[in-house]
């Protein structure tokens, strides 16, 4: 029998897990910054429009795909090119912020397009 320890320690399933998990939250967040209240309307049916909710959870899913990038760029610049240091992570979060603002959705959907003009 394999000792999962063992078998996670591995440097190779480090970085496919790493580099899956970073993927999931930036393909996550781009579809919550895309359409920030979406999610929340098609599970709660009778959601009251609140119009401060949305601009905070774009927010939260801007940092959110900052820190996927984050998560990549690290695990391929530690565990496939073997650095470290201080100025490698001034490096990381530049990388991580430039790849971020790159990745931003195009169309964005704001809650104008979903009310009727009267």
């Amino acid at each position: 029998m394999v000792d999962p320890a063992q078998w996670l320690s591995d440097p190779v399933v480090g970085v496919c897990l790493r580099v899956a998990l970073g993927g999931y939250v930036i393909f996550m967040a781009r579809k919550f910054y895309a359409d920030p209240t979406g999610y929340f309307r098609k599970s709660l049916r009778g959601m009251v429009d609140i119009s401060w909710l949305a601009p905070i959870i774009r927010a939260l899913a801007l940092f959110c795909l900052w820190g996927g990038c984050f998560i990549v760029a690290t695990a391929v610049a530690v565990q496939i090119l073997g650095q470290h240091g201080a100025l490698l992570a001034v490096a990381l979060v530049t990388l991580s912020a430039v790849a971020a603002w790159l990745l931003l959705p195009r169309q964005v959907r704001t809650d104008a397009e979903d009310s009727p003009e009267i």
